[in-house]
């Protein structure tokens, strides 16, 4: 059993496991030819730069080899023919927030729940693919685990952040004085010149200093790298954060090595942090004006940072579904949803109804005033939350108004919550943007080549586009129409091997 920084929210994963799941890596598929489908692609012109997605006429795609080899008319013979008249054919999703490690919402070591982990951690790949996400980002991975996940077939290809923290600080302060230390993830930790004598005689300072850190995440094979400024909350509170001058060493190191900088921050002071240190990325809306701000920071001042966020040309990734999926823990309809079937196996479904299942439920309720049933405490916690929703919309809304890159990411899971389980989480974040004013054309731009090229990627995903990795999607309506085009997903071709969606469904395995 290894621990990552990720862990400080529940997630455990069995890396023995993982490696059961391997069996047979997949094999270069045989050669599939698409007849007759109408493509979504920005750039479908040939300019792969532009963000104007739009349906072409009929084309053939022959996809050889994991890659697509021709776009045209006529193309002749493959191993495979699909006539796929009538549909659309669009770059397979790419969701850039993600955490990969452990089962959400599992806590313990208790052997007679294997089967039902086992059967968990088989499916969550599966999940993913299934509501159309053929890549993701691991926010705070590693090297080892990405690789055996890669290993595992039908899922989408992982890529990691190198999470580079401080002593004392989110998320390692929750592993304590000594065990934040001793972690798989600490090897990223910085030497913080504030708090020089927190550190074990065997750390070497020159080993963690931005230049060294950085360099490592980068030998190692890390897309990007995730930074923090959280102060706290519930029992964790004051909690140190790194400074402007420690910050801006990492992200000129990180520019140097062609690695973007994400920061996990969800406030007002996170926010002006980001726009001090010039990060490229916001990986959380912001939900707290007031957290750590000065008491004249109000909607004036939240309009300003916007009008800076774009000139710096920072992205944000709005995250809205976090908030909904904290609240919908508490919805006693929750496994209502038939969408919930397809994501969540039936064992662990059944598991999490139960006392032992329930018990971030419990710690969750215990925020709020007795209810006298279910309904009555949903209602309570959605109350509380509309403050930060409202913040958020507002915020996510103003940034798009003023033409700010909007990432698209889920944070799945946030925490260890059952109720932003793999895949489905990233469904529901696409009717929390369109909730906001954003454009069906947008969400399809932020989802596919956006994300591409905020890992540089645009040379091998998030384009439908010949020499380019045929993850892709079979469609049977237009996304750029009516955003359930995406629950209407007929083929999930990974790596070119086209895979019925209803294969991917949990409810295979009940």
């Amino acid at each position: 059993m290894r621990h990552s920084f990720i862990s400080t929210k529940s997630r455990f994963v069995s890396l023995s496991v993982l490696s059961l799941l391997m069996a047979t890596a997949p094999v270069l598929a045989e050669s599939l030819l698409i007849r007759n489908v109408s493509i979504i692609s920005d750039g479908i012109s040939g300019d792969s730069t532009g963000n104007n997605p739009q349906a072409s006429a009929a084309q053939d795609v022959l996809i050889n080899n994991g890659k697509i080899q021709a776009i045209g008319t006529k193309l002749g013979l493959a191993d495979k023919q699909i006539d796929a008249s009538g549909k659309y054919l669009i770059p397979g999703l790419i969701d850039s927030h993600v955490h990969l490690d452990g089962v959400p919402g599992y806590k313990g070591h208790d052997a007679k729940d294997e089967s039902m982990l086992q059967q968990a951690r088989t499916q969550m790949p599966r999940s993913y693919a299934y509501f159309g996400f053929t890549t993701v980002l691991d926010l705070t991975g590693d090297a080892n685990f990405i690789a055996n996940w890669n290993s595992v077939p039908a899922g989408p290809k992982a890529y990691f952040c190198a999470p580079v923290v401080i002593p004392n600080g989110y998320p390692a302060v929750f592993f304590g004085k000594e065990g934040q230390f001793q972690l798989t993830g600490s090897q990223y930790m910085l030497y913080d010149p504030v708090q020089p004598d927190v550190y074990p005689a065997s750390f070497n300072k020159e080993d963690h200093s931005p230049e060294a850190v950085v360099a490592l995440a980068k030998q190692q094979g890390a897309r990007c790298i995730k930074v923090f400024y959280e102060t706290g909350f519930g029992a964790q509170r004051n909690l140190p954060v790194p400074s402007v001058k420690l910050m801006e060493a990492v992200v000129t190191q990180a520019k140097q090595q062609g690695l973007p900088v994400f920061l996990h921050g969800n406030s007002q002071a996170a926010y002006e942090f980001a726009l001090d240190t010039k990060v490229n990325t916001l990986v959380h809306g912001l939900w707290h004006t007031h957290k750590g701000a000065e008491p004249e920071h109000n909607h004036s001042k939240l309009n300003r940072i916007a009008d800076l966020l774009v000139k710096a040309n920072i992205a944000v990734q709005p995250t809205i579904q976090v908030l909904y999926g904290e609240q919908e823990l508490l919805n006693p309809a929750f496994f209502q949803n038939p969408q919930v079937q397809h994501a969540i196996p039936k064992q662990l479904s059944q598991w999490y109804q139960t006392e032992a299942g329930q018990w971030m439920n419990r710690e969750l309720a215990d925020n709020f005033a007795p209810a006298q049933n279910p309904a009555e405490l949903y209602q309570q916690i959605k109350q509380a939350y509309q403050q930060p929703l409202m913040t958020v919309r507002q915020m996510t809304a103003d940034l798009n108004q003023r033409g700010a890159v909007l990432q698209f990411g889920s944070d799945t899971p946030s925490g260890p919550f059952y109720s932003q389980f793999p895949g489905i989480n990233g469904r529901w974040e696409m009717d929390r943007w369109l909730e906001t004013g954003l454009s069906l054309s947008q969400l399809f731009s932020a989802m596919t080549s956006g994300n591409a090229k905020a890992l540089g990627m645009e040379g091998e995903i998030g384009f439908v586009k010949a020499g380019l990795d045929a993850d892709l999607l079979l469609l049977g309506s237009n996304p750029l129409q009516t955003v359930t085009a995406y629950d209407q997903i007929e083929l999930v071709i990974l790596k070119g091997k086209p895979l019925q969606r209803a294969e991917l469904s949990a409810a295979q395995q009940q």
